[in-house]
């Protein structure tokens, strides 16, 4: 296990779990276009909504990134701008934004269990960077974890548990 901060956090372990699955799933989705098929999702309204929630996503992924860049120090804890927001937005906008919206974009149920199979994985992989967070921040990283969501962005006070 490791001991400090990586710039890459639990990334490549989270690419190494679902990749697999996201090439598999790829390869179905493109050899049989009609397997797992929304077709009750096939409006123009579903499009419209899904570019939204992409350009959602998209902003939220560069503005995360950026800042994530611009503010990574290793011993300094992040905790302001996306981070404010859920304690890993760039897995967020991923795995709630993008993904999903290319779901409702392709009325496609096999992108929408990429999204599901990227958010198992992701559960199962930040384990470790949590530990090393709790570690190096102690109290400072506890109180994060109790009032800041994992990774369902939450502007504001809004729907956020009441510390003990």
């Amino acid at each position: 296990m490791k001991s400090s901060m990586t710039l890459f956090g639990c990334g490549p372990r989270l690419a190494l779990f679902c990749l697999p699955y996201i090439i598999l799933s790829l390869t179905v989705m493109f050899r049989y276009p009609e397997f797992l098929n929304l077709g009750f999702l096939d409006f123009p309204l579903t499009k419209y909504l899904g570019l939204i929630w992409m350009a959602l996503g998209v902003i939220f992924w560069v503005y995360s990134a950026v800042y994530f860049l611009k503010y990574f120090k290793p011993g300094i804890l992040i905790t302001a701008g996306p981070f404010a927001l859920c304690r890993n937005p760039i897995y967020s906008s991923i795995i709630v934004f993008i993904i999903p919206s290319l779901a409702l974009i392709f009325h496609s149920g096999i992108l929408l269990s990429i999204a599901l199979v990227l958010y198992l994985g992701f559960r199962l992989t930040i384990h470790g960077e949590t530990i090393v967070l709790k570690r190096i921040f102690g109290e400072e990283y506890d109180k994060y974890e109790r009032t800041v969501n994992e990774i369902f962005p939450v502007p504001g006070g809004i729907f956020r548990r009441v510390e003990s």
